[in-house]
């Protein structure tokens, strides 16, 4: 049995709590957030134990992996201390807001070796996996063209919006992530573009609400993502992916494969209400991966520098949006990246 503790009892500390409680190898230990009321809820609900600080967490002998759920701008501290206490760590999206911050992590790493995940849930999601499995067999001959379409049911609270570091890095990201991932490529260029179509007080704390990126690579391959916070029909998910030799395609999973054929057509099911269910599944296959690691005490397949480049893309967004221009990017290389200080790591 792992034993784990977590930090943050928000959503997705939550979601987090009940699949390592529920877990054959695992057993959630100990829970610290800011607010010890939130703490309390998921201890009392999942047998675990409140810890009073970071500190009494990290001190735990009991526990062997820490998961990192807390806001964004706790991330990198709280990797630092964790690694130092010898922890492996799962840690939610993105590592930070600022490249800056960010790329401090390898350097931790480095000097305290440790199993790290960053969380890119999609990754492990059944049909999305089926996806990377036809491009890895050849099944597609050479890959030319991504279209991933990202839309939540309804956007978040603006106090969310307002320290989320924007659409880019908080949601576009994921998809960035996917990009990289599936193609095999690092992109060279980005072109974005950011509008308010939602919800004018997103666009008063300095967002977007709606989002549309294309980036592609130096021999041609490329991509097109739109986001949005809002969708009418639901948790909308979307992949198409144009080969050489063949096309594949991710479409929308409603709640049921159930359809009801009669004299006005055919009804089915709506879509998820949002990520927790759409990614239930994938959710548990990325424990599974990262509780693997620990046992084995190896990197788990989603690593820091997938982390740094994901965002590095973000912040590419997020300057051409800003701009109105494509923006040139210079991808960190994975070798470069695991010796080089953190200023290098900046400049790519």
């Amino acid at each position: 049995m792992t034993g784990v503790g977590l930090i943050g009892g928000g959503r997705i500390g939550s979601l987090h709590a009940g699949n390592i409680a529920r877990h054959v190898h695992a057993r959630l230990v100990a829970v610290h957030d800011a607010q010890p009321a939130a703490a309390r809820v998921l201890a009392d609900r999942y047998g675990a134990e409140v810890a009073e600080s970071v500190d009494a967490l990290l001190a735990n002998r009991d526990v062997d992996a820490l998961f990192i759920c807390s806001p964004t701008d706790t991330h990198v501290d709280l990797i630092g201390r964790a690694a130092a206490a010898g922890k492996a760590i799962f840690c939610e999206k993105p590592i930070d807001i600022e490249m800056a911050s960010a790329a401090r992590v390898p350097v931790m790493l480095e000097r305290n070796p440790v199993p790290f995940m960053i969380g890119f849930h999609r990754r492990f999601d059944p049909s999305t996996r089926r996806i990377a499995e036809h491009i890895a067999s050849g099944d597609l001959g050479k890959v030319e063209f991504i279209r991933v379409t990202s839309r939540d049911p309804a956007p978040p609270p603006i106090a969310y919006i307002q320290s989320s570091g924007g659409v880019f890095r908080d949601m576009t990201i994921h998809d960035l992530d996917l990009c990289r991932w599936l193609t095999g490529r690092e992109f060279t260029t980005v072109f974005a573009k950011g509008f308010c179509l939602v919800d004018p007080a997103i666009g008063q704390a300095g967002d977007f609400d709606t989002a549309f990126v294309c980036l592609w690579a130096e021999d041609g391959v490329h991509c097109v993502l739109q986001n949005s916070r809002r969708s009418n029909c639901g948790f909308d998910q979307r992949i198409e992916i144009m080969g050489s030799l063949a096309a594949a395609s991710m479409d929308n999973l409603p709640a049921t494969q159930t359809s009801l054929l009669g004299p006005r057509g055919k009804d089915s099911d709506r879509l998820p209400d949002h990520f927790p269910q759409r990614y239930a599944g994938a959710y548990v296959a990325q424990l599974d991966a990262f509780l693997d690691a620990v046992r084995e005490r190896r990197n788990p397949p989603t690593t820091a520098l997938d982390g740094l480049a994901a965002l590095q893309l973000a912040d590419a967004c997020a300057e051409s949006a800003s701009k109105g221009v494509p923006v040139r990017v210079h991808p960190l290389a994975q070798e470069h990246a695991k010796k080089a200080p953190a200023s290098e790591l900046i400049a790519g």
